[in-house]
């Protein structure tokens, strides 16, 4: 049996699809996304749902100041 990809949701931002969770793991690993602590999840129908605190998102930040000394 074939399982349809499902959307997935990291903090409410779509990332890709996924089949199942092994597939889920290993797009976060492909998109660099590393969580602080164990972030919680969910799976519906047609999506699975990732909630926590990212570090991906901090370092996708710009630097403050001008760059210069």
């Amino acid at each position: 049996m074939v399982v349809p990809p499902k959307n997935v949701y990291v903090n409410d931002v779509l990332i890709g699809q996924a089949s199942t969770w092994a597939e889920v793991n290993a797009l976060l690993r492909a998109k660099k996304i590393v969580f602080v602590g164990r972030p919680g999840s969910a799976e519906g129908p047609t999506a699975f749902f990732i909630f926590g605190a990212s570090l991906a998102a901090e370092a996708k930040q710009p630097e403050s100041g001008t760059g210069t000394a």
